[in-house]
């Protein structure tokens, strides 16, 4: 039997293809925009979206090692590692004694009174991420996530 193969590409074409289908450049270009947004808005809080989001929750979660809190909002290692110290640090978060022998994080009373601080910047924030997307895009974005938080879900 013949071995198909597939036609020689030049790296231009290659390069082409992949700049113009690529959804994962795509959506990191969109992630981007929307990430200055949210950092703008909380530039005068001294925080960040990305550090919004493990205060939001660890919020929810109460209490969650770090294990637990990056795969729940699919963080690599060492994004989370870093941001979690940046927040300690700045008196946001702490370890909580746990019988385990797993370090446990929840938020301080510094942390939460920031999320509530920074709920009117978010919200600015909001508007204006909604009015770069649009409303159709914005709205399928959160299909998209709720969709994804479900699959996780089922496998966890």
């Amino acid at each position: 039997m013949a071995r198909r193969t597939e036609p020689r590409r030049d790296v231009d074409d290659v390069a082409a293809a992949i700049a113009d289908g690529c959804v994962a450049l795509r959506l990191r270009i969109v992630t981007r925009a929307v990430n200055a947004i949210y950092d703008e808005a909380l530039r005068g809080l001294g925080s960040t979206i990305g550090q919004l989001n493990l205060l939001v929750a660890l919020s929810r979660m109460g209490e969650a090692s770090p294990t637990r809190l990056g795969r729940a909002l699919r963080l690599e290692l060492s994004t989370l590692s870093r941001n979690l110290e940046r927040m300690r640090a700045r008196g946001w978060i702490e370890s909580v004694p746990s019988h385990d022998r797993a370090q446990r994080l929840r938020l301080t009373a510094a942390g939460r009174k920031l999320l509530v601080d920074a709920y009117p910047a978010w919200q600015q924030a909001q508007r204006d991420a909604r009015a770069l997307l649009g409303q159709a895009t914005a709205s399928a974005i959160g299909r998209a996530s709720a969709k994804l938080r479900a699959a996780a879900d089922r496998t966890s």
